[in-house]
């Protein structure tokens, strides 16, 4: 096997688990299979490890239950988000929404506030559930934006203030893929902080352009509530095995 086609199989095999990996490798460095056969058993393997992956609900749950759904919302609150930041630039639309300047400032912050805490709760979800299919997550999340974006008519506006999401989605991602579950108190926090700040929101109609939801909101802040739920269940596991200890 030349050195070209033997750093094709090492690229294939990137899609394994490290310390499979070098197994794979190591297997086929002995058995000296042509480069077809050594690609065709290393995608085989992976394409196994993946179905049983998705055995789970997890990959479920973060691709389809938060990445498909929380993809379309976080566009429609950045744009909200946009057109706020660009009525507080225009004294006219301030005047036609009934908004002062410091009114209107109020308004983008309460937004952009909502917009991290939905989308950062959203990407730790994500990253948490879907470890080793993020990939597949990734895919479902940008499909809808790739699709919005193809579709976007508004001449005032850029088609990318849809993604003011991405951002504070991936920054979640990341953490999610660090740890797990997030304490208790953090989590919390968090989900009480982000409904609290979705109320007074949504009651002034200011959420979504022309177009307030409180379902909507509901249904963005439920990856928040999700984290409380793994917090606290972490923390009563912990009870129960501390107790058959004792």
């Amino acid at each position: 096997m030349t050195g070209a086609n033997w750093s094709l199989l090492e690229l294939a095999a990137r899609l394994l688990e490290r310390e499979e990996r070098e197994a794979v490798l190591g297997d086929l460095r002995e058995v000296r299979e042509s480069t077809w056969e050594g690609l065709i058993g290393v995608f085989g393997l992976v394409l196994r490890r993946q179905t049983n992956l998705w055995k789970s609900w997890r990959p479920w749950l973060a691709g389809f239950g938060v990445a498909i759904p929380s993809s379309f919302l976080l566009m429609g609150v950045s744009l909200s988000v946009s057109w706020s930041y660009q009525r507080l630039l225009c004294p006219d639309l301030l005047k036609a929404a009934s908004l002062t300047r410091a009114s209107g400032l109020l308004v983008l912050l309460w937004q952009a506030g909502l917009l991290m805490g939905w989308a950062w709760t959203s990407g730790f979800v994500v990253g948490s559930a879907s470890r080793r299919t993020l990939w597949a997550s990734a895919v479902l999340c940008y499909s809808p934006c790739l699709f919005c974006l193809s579709r976007f008519r508004v001449d005032s506006l850029s088609r990318y203030c849809l993604l003011l999401f991405l951002l504070p989605a991936i920054g979640g991602v990341r953490q999610g893929l660090r740890s797990s579950r997030m304490k208790l108190g953090p989590a919390l926090l968090l989900a009480l902080g982000v409904t609290l700040l979705m109320i007074p929101t949504m009651s002034a109609g200011q959420l979504w352009w022309n177009a307030p939801r409180l379902s909507l909101g509901w249904a963005l802040s439920l990856p928040a509530w999700y984290l409380v739920a793994t917090a606290r269940r972490t923390v009563e596991l912990s009870a129960q095995n501390l107790t058959k200890t004792i």
